[in-house]
Formats: structure tokens, sequence, C-alpha cells
């Protein structure tokens, strides 16, 4: 099935920002647990070929080289960072044509503030975030930084970061601080959470103050003890974030595990993975299951809690009634075969994006089969 036949009041949603997982697991209607599997999986864009697209050609035979972080707007369209295209795309809300809207398609470091984001040049950027005034915060992974398309102007800004890798600015101006490798970003409201994950920390920037600090992580790369304060435990390869009111949730890739960060006692608590290396627990705690090193999560409030098991090539679920987790999308082999139903035999190839929409819908940057991809309930 192709995004035409999808009705626009569907595919024009918002992506869910919130959602109340914790150690203990929410009473909600039984029907959550009932409806856990997706129905049908399609690509709405790339065509399996790694290159640069045709931006006035259908985009689902256009190349999508390496989706990683996708996220929506407001009206319906899709914001794709392309890792080794070092561009950031936009796919309409029909889903039919791409544009590119930041990044010069050449690696390397440039964009001064209220530059064009046409010009800006970054390297390898891997998660994108829409906030609630269209402002596009882009994780200009190894140029060790995090910059905005203002959603008033339509100019660049640097957010976070001077370009150079390092540990230093807490307390003072984000912008001469240094950030090695910002992975993954969250934001809400004023807020802006950073994955520096080689500093094995997370970085918070007041966004109306401009102060950068650290809320979690000590620089140790090791695992956290749940239950402590997080600016004093370790933390091993911070590698995704999200966030709601309540809870900033952190992925960690060496950790191969997911950890809630109490944003009003400041503490962590540990949600699913071991721990260990594996692919393992589906249809039992997530505390007990395996991952093999995850890198994106997404929240659907009240109702699960989804990771990229990147390295399984597989979309894990955690149930928020129950505390289960399931593999809802992949085989745990990469590869491509196909689109349509039985959605847990279809294989994807590294993924790393993932974003739930308020529908139901989940998208995957399935990174490797380059194509971006809308698994539908």
């Amino acid at each position: 099935m192709h995004s035409s036949s999808i009705p626009a009041t569907q595919r024009r949603q918002r992506f869910w920002i919130t959602n109340t997982l914790a150690t203990y697991f929410l009473v909600v209607p039984a029907a959550s647990v009932a409806t856990a599997q997706f129905a049908t999986i399609e690509t709405i864009a790339g065509n399996g070929r790694a290159g640069v697209p045709v931006l006035k050609g259908k985009a689902i035979e256009s190349p999508l080289s390496n989706p990683f972080g996708v996220q929506p707007e407001e009206g319906g369209s899709l914001i794709i960072a392309s890792y080794d295209q070092h561009v950031i795309y936009r796919l309409d809300p029909s889903y039919s044509h791409l544009e590119r809207i930041a990044g010069t398609g050449e690696k390397g470091l440039a964009g001064r503030d209220g530059e064009m984001p046409s010009k800006v040049k970054f390297n390898q950027p891997h998660e994108v975030q829409v906030d609630a005034a269209s402002n596009i915060f882009i994780a200009d992974t190894f140029n060790n930084r995090v910059g905005m398309i203002d959603g008033q102007t339509g100019r660049w800004k640097i957010v976070a970061g001077t370009g150079e890798s390092g540990f230093s600015g807490d307390g003072g101006d984000a912008t001469a601080a240094r950030i090695n490798q910002a992975y993954s970003i969250a934001v809400i409201a004023s807020d802006l959470f950073v994955a520096d994950l080689g500093n094995h920390r997370i970085r918070h920037v007041n966004l109306n103050s401009g102060v950068i600090d650290t809320i979690c992580g000590t620089g140790e790369k090791a695992m956290p003890t749940s239950g402590e304060l997080a600016v004093k435990q370790p933390l091993a390869g911070p590698r995704s974030l999200a966030v709601d009111e309540d809870n900033l949730w952190i992925v960690l890739r060496e950790g191969n595990s997911v950890w809630r960060l109490d944003r009003k006692s400041q503490r962590i608590f540990h949600v699913a993975g071991t721990g260990e290396k594996g692919f393992s627990g589906d249809g039992g705690p997530a505390v007990k299951a395996t991952f093999n090193g995850p890198k994106g999560v997404a929240v659907q409030p009240g109702v699960a809690v989804f990771v990229a098991d990147t390295e399984n090539h597989a979309i894990r679920r955690i149930d928020l009634a129950s505390g289960i987790i399931a593999t809802v999308v992949g085989t745990g082999q990469a590869g491509y075969n196909g689109e349509g139903d039985a959605v847990q035999t279809r294989q994807l190839a590294r993924p790393h994006g993932v974003c739930c929409l308020q529908n139901g819908q989940l998208l995957i940057g399935d990174s490797e089969n380059h194509r971006l991809r809308l698994a539908q309930p």
C-alpha cells in the first residue's frame, strides 16, 4: 500500500512527546495490549538505494541514503536526517516529494548565525526535533554541536557547541561549551537535552538563558545505579533521548538498556535491558530482556515505549500496562523482504530513527535499507 492510500486525516498527525513509563507500570485499558502489534508496514520514501534524492520525483522511487532521525512538523510534513548525505530533508504531508531544507551535501563544518540553512555544512547529522514554535533542531553529531532552523525567520542558529570536541562550559553560554559527539536531542518548552555520547553525559540547555549544564552522567563509562541522583551516576554510551513533562528517557548504546530520569527528583531509574548484549526476553519483563546496540527511542503516552534495537535489526515495544517487551517489527536478521502485512516477519537493516504518531502509527528510519517506513496498527 502506498502513502496515497492513507487518508489525509491519518497522515497529518503530530508526534507524541509525552509518556509516563516509570519503575512502576500504569493501569491502562487492556485493549492497549490487544492492539500491540502492527497490521501493515510500507515504505513512504526511498527506493532502497543510497544516493541523492530526486527532489522533484516521487519519494518512494527516489534514493534516500541512511535515514536516521525523523520527526513530524505541524501540518504533517516529516523532517528527516540523512546521515551520510549530510543533509536534512522534508517529506511533504502527502508523502509524495522530498525537498532539501538544510545542508550543502558536502561533509564539513560551516554555518554562521543568520545564514540560510542551505549553506550549512554538517558532519553526519543523526537526529532532528521540532518544537511547538516550528523550530527545527539538528544534532550535528561529529561537528559536536546542535543547531536550529528558526521557525519564524527560516535562518540558521547555533544552539550549543563550538564545533570542537571536548568537555567544557557547564554553567555558561552553551555556544561556548564543548561537546563530544552530539548524537541525540530532545526538546520540550524551553528545555533542550543533548546526548553528549563521547563524554558519557546528558547536557541540558535552557533555551531562554542559553546556559548549559550536565544533568546526568559523571563522564565515566559504566552502568548507573537505579534510584540514585542522575548527576552522580555514570552512563555507558547515552545514544538516544525522548522527553515528556516529567521524565527524560535515555537509551544506552554500550549499556544495552533503557533508563528514565525523573525531572523533578533528578534520579535515574532502570526501565529495560539487563545490560548484556543479546536478543532475548520477548513476552517477559522488559528489565530482563537483552538488546544489541539500541540507538533510538520513542514514546506513546500511557501506552508504550518503542526502542530501535539497531544491531538486532528490530523494533522492540515495552507495554506500559504490563511491563512486557515484544518485538513488533523485524526478524533479527538484516535484510529487506517487502511490504504489507505479517509485520513481524518483515526485515529491517540497522534501524536508527523511530517516532510515534498520535494515531498509533510508527515511523522507522530503516537506515541501511535506505527507506523511511510507516507501520500501521
